[in-house]
């Protein structure tokens, strides 16, 4: 079966001067470097900060184990698809993504769940003229009449798909929340961690949080390497490990305010949850 990142290799094809021209954070040549997506990592409120973070973090409880290291980023910003098949080709050493069967059939997972529960659940995003429309959502059937919006490469869409909710697909982050807001589709399901901060980011669309739902179905983010890469998977985990096992982890998850806020939404919420099946074969 035909790799679903076959359609980068052309685009891969140039990637290495990228990579020459990637920002490498010290100088000194003998230390392993690594080749990482950083952008948007300096803002607290991106999907990067805590995962880069939490990277850093294994790295650093692994120094005496395996050495010390250095990150570099390379030029371009690659997202998706074109960051997989970064990785899948050996220009890029590690990312970070929601995990599928395909997915890890292409690259080799760190099978330590970055988000634990909160990956699992989310709300929905829709236009304040919609409120009572969705107040009268009880099942998954209900939801089925209505129509969401996905981002087309994004694993997320498998579970709306094998759960029967039609759905627009687009490429681009960005344009979701402006095709909801011109009625293009009728909510946007997003992470319990990620919705607030974008309804914020995007005050400008009326968009509101639906107050009524939660979806919950299984939706783990791991890192992932190149598959034959296992020494840098078994680095991570191991760091990963140990950093949960001192408190450290723990400690910058919840030094965030975005999953805190989460974590007592989920706690303490009314909603009702729709319970949706596996992303089966399914960002």
């Amino acid at each position: 079966m035909k790799s679903p990142y076959a359609c980068w290799l052309l685009f891969l094809s140039g990637l290495c001067l990228l990579v020459q021209s990637a920002v490498i954070l010290a100088e000194d040549s003998e230390l392993a470097t690594f080749i990482v997506p950083m952008y948007g990592a300096e803002n607290i409120n991106n999907d990067s900060y805590y995962t880069l973070r939490a990277l850093r973090l294994a790295l650093d409880k692994t120094r005496q184990t395996h050495g010390d290291f250095l990150l570099a980023e390379p030029s371009g910003n690659l997202v998706d698809d074109r960051l997989k098949a970064a990785i899948v080709q050996g220009y890029v050493d590690i990312g970070w993504f929601t995990t599928s069967k395909e997915v890890e059939a292409e690259m080799r997972a760190v099978k330590f769940s970055l988000l634990g529960e909160l990956g699992h659940y989310r709300l929905l995003l829709i236009r304040r003229a919609d409120l009572a429309r969705f107040a009268e959502v009880k099942t998954l059937d209900d939801l089925r009449k209505l129509k969401g919006g996905i981002g087309a490469q994004w694993v997320d869409a498998a579970a709306m798909r094998n759960n029967h909710l039609p759905y627009i697909a687009s490429p681009g982050y960005g344009r979701l929340f402006r095709m909801l807001s011109a009625g293009r589709f009728d909510y946007f399901s997003r992470g319990l961690y990620q919705v607030y901060g974008e309804i914020e980011n995007y005050a400008e669309l009326d968009l509101v949080v639906e107050p009524t739902l939660m979806l919950s179905y299984p939706n783990t983010v791991y890192f992932f390497v190149r598959e034959d890469n296992q020494a840098l998977a078994e680095r991570i985990e191991k760091g990963l490990l140990l950093a949960r096992k001192d408190g450290s982890l723990d400690a910058l998850f919840q030094s965030i305010p975005r999953f805190q806020r989460a974590l007592a939404e989920l706690a303490n919420h009314q909603r009702r949850v729709l319970e949706l099946g596996s992303q089966g074969s399914g960002h």
